[in-house]
């Protein structure tokens, strides 16, 4: 046979859940599982409340979706490099082959 409140617990449970009383509550108050109060009260006809997180809001609404490409622009705009193809704006990006050859190329003191 499947186990079954006793007459008290349930009366307790129907009774908590008529004031409105959340499951977990319901749980905390009575130490019988949500499931099982749950079971009880649907049985008996009581609305369960549904779950209600605090903080929680009516959702936004999406963002306006743009769907003409033609009036698109690039997410990062392009900049024209340098002319000439071997000139390095920012010397500290030189390799290091011509510094390693002036070092070798000096005289040692």
């Amino acid at each position: 046979m499947a186990n079954v409140l006793n007459e008290e617990k349930k009366q307790q449970v129907l009774a908590l859940g008529r004031l409105g009383w959340s499951l977990r509550r319901i749980q905390q108050a009575t130490s019988i599982r949500r499931e099982t109060a749950s079971a009880y009260l649907k049985a008996a006809g009581i609305a369960v409340r549904p779950p209600s997180g605090w903080g929680r809001c009516e959702p936004k609404p999406a963002n306006e979706v743009i769907t003409d490409s033609g009036a698109a622009k690039p997410a990062i705009p392009v900049i024209p490099g340098p002319v000439d193809p071997n000139c390095n704006p920012n010397p500290e990006n030189l390799p290091n082959k011509g510094k390693q050859k002036q070092l070798q190329n000096r005289p040692t003191k």
